[in-house]
């Protein structure tokens, strides 16, 4: 009779002892990794996260790592760089363990791209565009004819006309229609045949005239010290890796209006749509001395008008 008793006075998945009492069988942990990217070219920086695991029965007491490449780390929240010189996947594991020993895992992996070609010099990204500036809508011709390359190829010619589109080619035209005066920071970024590339960034600017005086939203942002997360030792075949942090302070909208729309460009070809007024992270790569950036912030209120303001980013390997 009495053992008939025990699992339902402990409640739980119970084994019975010898002696006739009960042990509760504790529950592994489980893992789960969050990746900030999943693949990209050489140093690649990966912020990785532990903060979705759990322990049912208990709490995480330990988060190891070990990143495929002989480092490991531990906590909660850890920052990797991988730097191979070719094409690699790194298999990452993450190991948690719990408050009574026990151990859950997960893995994931991360692929980086080669590095460019050891001795190979990036090409040099140059272009002009008539006109410069102009009331909207506002055709402008483009041509990287200036750009060179000293000891390749150049393979490939992107566009991004800071207004969130893109296009390709040596020579392109491209029209400005913003529904407030606007400075674009338009970046052409040009890659050589053996994978290295350069960008470069001017200003075109676009003038509307003002329909509602004052009503419409004002950009303006603050941008961090840029901060080497990682010192390159093979400049230029693999570059150094710079963080800055931009937030939207200063943007407001017209008095009983609001922003809806926060569209950062970052001058290196990448760019973030977000629709909050959160500070927003961004990693530079650069393998010259020194390197400006255009970033710009465009803003766009419920009433769909804009603004936008841009801010030069300079990095420098010591």
């Amino acid at each position: 009779m009495q053992r008939r008793l025990i699992p339902k006075l402990c409640g739980v998945v119970l084994s019975l002892a010898l002696a006739g009492g009960c042990t509760l069988l504790n529950a592994p942990p489980i893992a789960h990794i969050s990746a900030s990217i999943l693949s990209g070219e050489s140093p690649l920086l990966v912020a990785f996260d532990a903060s979705a695991s759990y322990d049912s029965d208990g709490r995480i007491v330990a988060y190891r790592w070990s990143f495929g490449d002989g480092t490991t780390a531990q906590g909660l929240q850890v920052d990797h760089i991988f730097a191979p010189a070719s094409a690699t996947t790194y298999t990452v594991t993450l190991e948690v363990e719990d408050n009574s020993g026990a151990i859950g895992t997960m893995q994931q992996s991360i692929e980086v791209r080669r590095a460019p070609a050891p001795g190979n010099n990036a090409p040099f990204a140059r272009f002009t565009f008539d006109p410069t500036h102009g009331d909207g809508p506002l055709f402008v011709q483009f041509d990287a004819a200036l750009s060179s390359d000293v000891d390749g190829e150049i393979e490939l010619y992107a566009w991004d006309f800071g207004d969130g589109t893109t296009g390709s080619g040596l020579q392109i035209a491209h029209t400005y229609n913003p529904v407030a005066s606007t400075n674009f920071p338009a970046t052409l970024t040009v890659y050589d045949d053996d994978g290295a590339s350069r960008s470069t960034t001017a200003i075109v600017s676009v003038y509307v005239e003002e329909i509602v005086p004052f009503d419409g939203p004002t950009a303006e942002f603050t941008a961090s010290d840029p901060e080497k997360v990682y010192e390159s030792t093979q400049l230029p075949e693999i570059p150094s890796l710079f963080r800055v942090t931009f937030t939207p302070e200063g943007s407001v909208a017209a008095p009983g209006h609001e922003i809806e729309v926060y569209i950062w460009n970052f001058g290196d070809g990448e760019s973030a749509t977000l629709q909050t007024d959160d500070a927003i992270v961004h990693t530079y790569r650069s393998s010259a001395p020194t390197h400006t950036f255009v970033a710009s912030l465009t803003v766009v209120d419920d009433q769909g008008l804009q603004d936008s303001v841009v801010v030069n980013i300079t990095v420098v390997n010591d």
